[in-house]
C-alpha cells in the first residue's frame, strides 16, 4: 500500500479541510516567540484567510469579488477551530467547594448502599 497525497488541494479547499489545515498550522507555530504575542484567535483568522486565498489561487477560483466571502468564511473557520478550546478549557470551571460537596454526597450514597447490602 502506497501512502501519498494525505492532503490534496481539493480536500484542503473544503470546509473540513480548511479547519484541519488551519488547526495544524496554528498549533505548529503558536509556540514561536513572534506568534506568542498575537492572540490565538487573530492568528487563526490570518492562517484561515491565507489558506483560503492560496487554495483559490491554486485551483484558479480566486477572484477579488469573492474576497468578502473569504473573510466571512475565515471568521467561521476561526470560531470553529478555536471553539473547542474555548468550550473545553476556558468556560468549564469547577470550584474546589463543588468537588468537595459532590464527593461527600457520593460517599454518603455509597455508605447507604453498603449498609443495605449488609442487612
Amino acid at each position: 500500500m502506497i501512502f501519498e497525497n494525505f492532503l490534496t488541494i481539493e480536500y484542503v479547499s473544503t470546509f473540513l479541510g480548511t479547519i484541519i489545515v488551519t488547526m495544524l498550522i496554528v498549533q505548529f507555530f503558536k509556540g514561536t516567540p513572534i506568534i506568542k504575542k498575537i492572540p490565538t484567535k487573530y492568528f487563526t483568522f490570518i492562517v484561515a484567510l491565507v489558506n483560503m486565498i492560496i487554495c483559490g489561487l491554486l485551483t484558479h477560483t480566486f477572484s477579488f469579488s469573492n474576497l468578502y466571502l473569504m473573510i466571512i468564511n475565515a471568521m467561521l473557520i476561526t470560531f470553529t477551530a478555536t471553539g473547542g478550546y474555548d468550550f473545553a478549557i476556558r468556560n468549564v470551571r469547577v470550584d474546589k467547594k463543588d468537588i468537595e460537596e459532590y464527593s461527600e454526597e457520593i460517599v454518603q450514597k455509597v455508605e447507604k448502599k453498603d449498609e443495605s447490602f449488609k442487612k
